[in-house]
């Protein structure tokens, strides 16, 4: 009769705590849930809002795009990346220093580059144009004297080069000696440390 008393008993009371707990605790997950995944889509949604991070561009990289040209009595002929604040120096340190049959003194080694810059180094016994101290030799002012002192050029080619500049107009580079055909390109390779452009 005990037995039944309490069962009826228990009934009446309805479910303990433990079996309430058990029967809704998917509820309870879900709701203690739901602050979580909001925060979680709060802090997603404020780092795709943020901006993009700044790009830190490292000092040593090149002031400018200059590429250079160096050839002749150099270990490494090619062409060469180097800043705007470089000097032939540089180049020619770029590719590997002199050769050892290289003529050092026939060439400004202070000058500062520039773009498009092509550095022929002279080998040794290569004749060196005269006033080369004074800096290279503009070639759309030289008389045909001054372009007979340049290496390989003669009294022909030295003719063609003045009646050129003054049939098709002064030269823009010095390589439009080459573009004109006036002079062969290993002439060219001699004479390109001692030749410039007025601009």
């Amino acid at each position: 009769m005990i037995g039944i008393y309490c069962r009826h008993r228990a009934r009446l009371e309805g479910p303990t705590l433990a079996e309430q707990l058990e029967r809704y605790r998917w509820l309870i997950v879900a709701i203690f849930s739901i602050p979580l995944v909001a925060g979680v889509v709060f802090l997603v949604e404020r780092r795709l809002d943020d901006p993009d991070p700044p790009i830190v561009r490292s000092s040593s990289e090149p002031i400018a795009d200059i590429r250079v040209y160096v050839t002749g009595a150099v270990q490494n002929p090619g062409v060469y990346p180097l800043t705007e604040d470089s000097r032939w120096v540089d180049a020619i340190e770029a590719a590997g220093g002199f050769a050892p049959d290289a003529n050092p003194e026939a060439v400004n080694l202070a000058r500062r580059v520039q773009d498009e810059d092509h550095i022929v180094v002279p080998r040794a016994g290569q004749p060196v144009a005269a006033g080369v101290s004074q800096g290279p030799l503009d070639i759309n002012s030289a008389s045909e004297s001054d372009l007979i002192s340049l290496p390989g050029i003669g009294e022909e080619r030295a003719r063609r080069i003045v009646a050129s500049r003054a049939q098709d107009g002064p030269f823009s580079t010095p390589e439009d000696l080459l573009a004109r055909e006036l002079v062969p390109e290993s002439v060219f390779e001699d004479i390109a440390a001692f030749i410039t452009v007025s601009p």
